[in-house]
């Protein structure tokens, strides 16, 4: 390697080690120990160093407090999929427990546990956020009443909602294939797992005149970050916030309330902000809005006459007088209970004319549980959407479902994923054969390529012509390599997007992998700092990234290097700079890859064996 290109290196490496710093030092991401669950009542005290409006904004009870004393009760309605607990205060939610995901702790999943805010708790109309409801439970659900001033009644009504299997759309059509290939094998069908409620709110005016009542909020609850080994996940941005459909589909997440800085300059460029409203964005009115981490979701959807004129989102972190979100650890790196992320979302409705003697009935859907798209596409409302996919569903979709196909068989995850990948190489494998082809055939063209390079080496100029008229003549695309790969890209993205969200990977097994959803941590040991690019204060061993690199540098040592031989040298470095970069992803991710590498390796053994081309001149056009 010249000087310049050693020089060149360096520069490379002092930007990654700059950005890694920048990246930690404004936008703080670390692993959090367990922050204390709070106690079941109506409110949650607000984290040190948030302003008292903003706490009573969400939940204005906390503010101002009635002068009497009110009696919480609580109220408890299951099924086989979720538990959930209602407060008589407000006739709300205060938790939802999903009875088929287990929680690290041995329990299960508990959604909205530790909000400021019950999911479902109306502000707005006189008297509705401190109103004691009467509660009656019902054979399917439970029923709240109570008098509102000006002579309205409320009614609010829950109950489990009623499963429709629709057959239409991409969603139907794999659940109807998925029961044919289980009743095929003479498996039992997937079970009707329900989680969803059908909430309604009638108003009755029992006076002589008409009553309106103002605009109003229900509040979505909290985006709860997930925990893993007695510790949060690593917070990443994309799965921690809320979604919300308009015209299009948006994701609010940490990033947006945090001051916005160019990148190794450090000027800012935003400031910080506690909350904003979905018009900033999209000024229309919302189909649906929910709360989200990377497996589950809290999602509101009313009745498509009665749309969400628009959705508040609020973040509850501390900061700094920068606007910064101040990061709090303890002397093993780990962020301190109470400044983990913490972003809740509310959506806002029009006021309601309730005419005398007459009754109104508002309706909404409410969605808790797993981010399955099959799921969520099925409720309608495009509420699908929420995996973010985008146009890559075209690819998840169809290979989503040849995974579930295998673990029908195999009943194991990991071995799934084995067989998917084979399934893609072996589509993929004419593409590949292409590439390899055009390298065989740049590797015959490059003794002609040398002599230019020793004829021409103090005429660059001379050279890059020369070497472009030979490509010519001899009919060698030396892009043949690279095109084959850029159509496959689609098909890696989607993988990405597919395996890193998937909720039916999460605690499932395989080998030396206790979740696949995770990194396959074998060994890990506390250090007294962070590590650079991890960004973590464990040394944690990983054996299938580990794999991952140490296949891709077999690859390329057996891969012939043609071109360049400076580009080459820096080219073996590469594999580095990977295994820190997916060091940290899923262990399906991972998975995949090892496969795909073993796979390419044997397609490589076979392309050198083959000899080289004859290379003939292109006839010239005339």
């Amino acid at each position: 390697m010249d000087r310049t290109s050693r020089l060149g290196l360096a520069v490379c490496l002092i930007l990654l080690i700059t950005l890694e710093f920048t990246v930690d030092k404004f936008y703080p991401q670390p692993k959090s120990k367990p922050a204390v669950t709070a106690p079941a009542s109506a409110s949650a005290a607000a984290p040190a160093g948030i302003a008292p409006a903003m706490a009573a904004s969400v939940n204005p009870s906390v503010a101002a407090a009635p002068s009497v004393p009110v009696v919480e009760t609580l109220t408890v309605i299951e099924n086989d999929a979720i538990k959930v607990t209602f407060t008589s205060v407000g006739a709300a939610i205060k938790e939802v427990e999903l009875k088929q995901q287990k929680a690290d702790n041995g329990g299960h999943i508990v959604l909205n546990a530790e909000s400021h805010s019950n999911v479902l708790a109306l502000t707005g109309w006189p008297g509705a956020d401190t109103a004691n409801f009467q509660s009656q439970t019902a054979p399917d659900g439970v029923v709240f009443s109570c008098d509102l001033p000006g002579g309205v009644k409320w009614v609010r009504t829950y109950a489990f909602g009623k499963y429709q299997e629709s057959e239409s759309g991409m969603s139907g059509f794999l659940r109807v294939f998925g029961h044919k290939m289980a009743r095929h094998l003479g498996q039992p069908e997937t079970q009707h797992l329900v989680y969803t409620l059908d909430v309604s709110d009638t108003l009755t005016n029992t006076g002589t005149t008409d009553v309106t009542l103002p605009a109003y909020t229900l509040s979505v609850g909290r985006a709860d970050p997930l925990r893993v080994g007695g510790y949060y996940y690593e917070i990443s941005n994309q799965y921690l916030g809320s979604g919300w459909l308009a015209n299009k589909f948006h994701l609010t997440t940490v990033s947006d309330f945090t001051p916005g800085y160019i990148p190794f300059i450090g000027v800012k460029t935003r400031d910080g902000k506690d909350q904003f409203s979905s018009q900033i964005v999209d000024p229309s009115p919302l189909n649906w809005i929910g709360v989200e981490n990377q497996f589950f979701t809290v999602l509101l959807t009313p009745v498509a006459e009665h749309s969400i004129q628009n959705g508040s989102f609020h973040c509850f972190n501390p900061r700094d007088p920068e606007g910064n979100l101040i990061v709090k650890r303890d002397p093993e790196n780990y962020i301190l209970p109470g400044y983990e992320p913490d972003i809740e979302a509310s959506a806002t409705f029009p006021a309601i004319s309730v005419p005398a003697g007459k009754v109104v009935i508002l309706n909404y859907g409410l969605y808790t549980g797993p981010k399955d798209f099959n799921r969520l596409d099925a409720l309608g409302a495009n509420q699908g959407e929420l995996m973010n996919y985008g146009w890559f569903e075209l690819l998840i979709v169809p290979m989503l479902t040849v995974l579930h196909f295998w673990f029908l068989i195999f009943h194991n995850y990991g071995v799934a994923i084995i067989l998917l990948t084979l399934m893609i190489k072996a589509i993929t494998w004419p593409l590949q054969s292409i590439a390899n082809h055009s390298g065989k055939r740049m590797q015959a063209l490059a003794p002609k390529l040398k002599e230019l390079q020793a004829r021409h080496k103090e005429h660059p100029e001379k050279l890059q012509t020369e070497t472009f008229a030979l490509y010519k003549e001899y009919g060698v695309n030396p892009f043949g390599g690279c095109l084959p790969a850029l159509v496959q890209m689609p098909v890696f993205f989607s993988l990405y997007y597919m395996l890193q969200n998937a909720v039916e990977l999460r605690g499932q097994s395989f080998l030396w992998v206790h979740d696949l959803t995770q990194p396959d941590t074998v060994a890990s040991w506390a250090l007294p700092f962070v590590i650079p690019f991890l960004n973590t204060s464990h040394l944690s061993i990983h054996p299938l990234p580990i794999m991952v690199t140490a296949l891709t540098v077999v690859m390329m040592r057996m891969t012939p290097q043609i071109g360049d031989p400076t580009q080459a040298k820096v080219a073996q470095f590469m594999p580095i700079f990977f295994l820190l970069i997916f060091y940290n992803f899923a262990a399906a991710l991972s998975l995949y890859y090892v496969i795909n590498n073993c796979v390419s390796i044997v397609q490589i053994y076979r392309n050198l064996r083959k000899p080289l081309p004859e290379l003939k001149r292109v006839p010239r056009k005339k």
